[in-house]
């Protein structure tokens, strides 16, 4: 956490820590917390990183379907996190990159599978993620998605990605994300248009809270209330709660499961780390 802008040329102090993170696991760490039996598959790099990763996975009671990459170090982000919480990410995905259809186990029927959009947004694990989408297709499964991020998302190009998950129930992007997707300029418009191909989409708005769209239906929810130290993973802790109570009951109140969502994001921000 820097100690304010940063300073280029120059030196910032700031307060470095080293914690558990990434979409996915962000995700599964919360939904387990949240008393959601979830399995999490991915790579990790066979060094002490890797291990340490697997362990706090294990210890917060989160299923894991991992392997070591042998040779490989394991993924890193560095999260530049300033005054106010805003935050960048400086990210080397290391062994996540060498994820393979086979590392992802076949969904039990009538199960869910949660994609983080990373994982199409490279060539290498993105072979991957598509068999997971056909196989949870097959299986009968929901399927939920968060495109990631809008830089990568633009390198690999918009129609591209809107091809490769055009079968998911529920889409999780934040306000830019739906912008970008959509071409729309309003974000409520942008979920109106991305409720068009997809039966629902949970839209976050940072400190202006979420938005839900489907057939229908657009309803808002504000924020709930935090004082913001760290923004980082607040997404992921936003999918998490969202899906702790979507799950239960998919044609449930929409405004139930964003505020569920905007709680587990609330509770992140106020503190410094993903989880």
């Amino acid at each position: 956490m820097l100690s304010g802008p940063p300073a280029p040329g120059s030196d910032r102090p700031a307060v470095i820590r080293s914690r558990g993170g990434g979409a996915g696991g962000n995700v599964a760490v919360h939904l387990a917390a949240l008393g959601v039996p979830v399995v999490l598959a991915g790579c990790v790099g066979d060094d002490p990183a890797g291990a340490a990763l697997v362990a706090d996975l294990a210890t917060a009671g989160v299923g894991l379907a991992v392997r070591t990459v042998p040779g490989a170090a394991s993924g890193t982000v560095v999260s530049l996190v300033e005054p106010g919480g805003q935050r960048s990410m400086l990210a080397d995905r290391g062994a996540n990159l060498e994820l393979r259809a086979d590392d992802v186990p076949v969904p039990a029927p009538g199960g869910h599978l949660h994609l983080s959009g990373y994982t199409l947004l490279d060539e290498r694990p993105r072979a991957a993620g598509l068999a997971a989408l056909a196989a949870a297709r097959v299986a009968g499964c929901t399927v939920s998605l968060d495109p990631a991020s809008t830089g990568p998302l633009s390198s690999y190009g918009v129609d591209r990605w809107l091809a490769d998950t055009a079968g998911a129930d529920l889409l999780l992007p934040n306000a830019d994300e739906a912008r970008l997707l959509t071409g729309c300029t309003d974000v409520a418009d942008a979920a109106r248009a991305l409720a068009r191909r997809h039966p629902a989409v949970a839209v976050t708005l940072g400190a202006d809270g979420a938005l839900w769209a489907s057939a229908g239906a657009l309803v808002h929810r504000p924020a709930h209330p935090a004082d913001v130290v760290d923004t980082t993973g607040a997404g992921d802790a936003f999918t998490a709660g969202l899906l702790s109570v979507w799950l239960a009951e998919a044609d449930g109140d929409p405004a139930t499961a964003l505020d569920a969502g905007l709680a587990r994001a609330a509770a992140v921000v106020g503190r410094p780390g993903a989880r």
